[in-house]
């Protein structure tokens, strides 16, 4: 009993701790019968969205937010934008429905 206790407050302590729910599924997000950027999401907590690069995004309360972001020539910004998962795992950005893609890339055209 004991082993067991201490093998789970092992892990507990061992395991990082995440301030807000994940991200969605990894993979390229296609925006539905709109012309703008996709939406990618890595497996390491990237995102890349509105032509930014981002490391370390947290979403929380309909919002992505990261420290660094980084844009087109070298600019490093921070973001803060609406980025809500939808129950079918889609997702909403500037009130655009973005789906996974897993088809050959790019994004189909609308």
């Amino acid at each position: 009993m004991r082993t067991a206790f201490l093998a789970v407050a092992l892990a507990a302590i061992s395991t990082p701790a995440h301030a807000g729910p994940r991200l969605p599924a990894p993979g390229p997000y296609c925006p539905a019968g709109m012309d703008v950027p996709p939406i990618l999401v890595d497996a390491n907590g990237g995102l890349g969205i509105d032509l930014l690069d981002c490391e370390g995004v947290q979403l929380r309360r309909g919002r992505a937010r990261a420290a660094a972001c980084f844009a087109n020539g070298g600019s490093v910004v921070p973001l803060d934008v609406d980025l809500a998962v939808r129950r079918d795992g889609s997702l909403r950005h500037d009130g655009v429905v973005f789906r996974r893609y897993t088809g050959p890339r790019p994004c189909p055209t609308p």
